[in-house]
């Protein structure tokens, strides 16, 4: 009889074992994404770099765009009879647009295509409360990148995660 246990309990070890090597494989295949189980190797960014400079021209995914929650808004006019405004102010952005480098640089992403951002240089001549002031910067009128920045420039330069 104590063969009989033995067989038994090799049998339920057995099954224990297979239950769990497949549950594990189950788990695992579930961490994938659904694009990456049915093969799609599509990235949520691509870089291009920007010719004549040392920056990249970012793209997301429909689906990045959508996690990140990228929302934009426009470099805006400012003319001299606008009260309070520093001497030699061009134009302005909302604060949430403005991106620091390592160096202190100041930057802010610029809409080229749909999903497709560019670092631009900001000149900025004052911060008054939720406004910009630029000296120099892009254009009037541009679309500018004010929820999300902050990803875009990880992404740009390949910072994962917390890092």
């Amino acid at each position: 009889m104590r063969t009989g246990r033995s067989i038994t309990k090799a049998g339920a070890s057995l099954a224990v074992l297979a239950v769990l090597a497949v549950l594990a494989a189950t788990l695992l295949t579930g961490c994938r994404s659904s694009d990456e189980a049915a093969g799609d190797d599509q990235s949520p960014v691509t870089l291009k770099a920007v010719t004549g400079t040392d920056r990249y021209q970012v793209t997301l995914s429909p689906e990045a765009v959508d996690r990140i929650g990228i929302k934009t808004d426009t470099v805006h006019a400012v003319t001299a009879r606008t009260v309070g405004v520093p001497k030699g102010v061009k134009a302005s952005v909302p604060y949430a647009a403005v991106v620091y480098d390592s160096d202190g640089s100041t930057w802010a992403y610029t809409v080229v295509e749909t999903d497709s951002y560019v670092r631009s240089a900001l000149e900025i001549a004052s911060i008054e409360g939720d406004t910009a002031y630029l000296k120099a910067g892009p254009a009037k009128g541009t679309a500018v990148v004010v929820v999300g920045a902050p990803e875009l420039l990880g992404a740009e330069y390949e910072i994962a995660g917390e890092e």
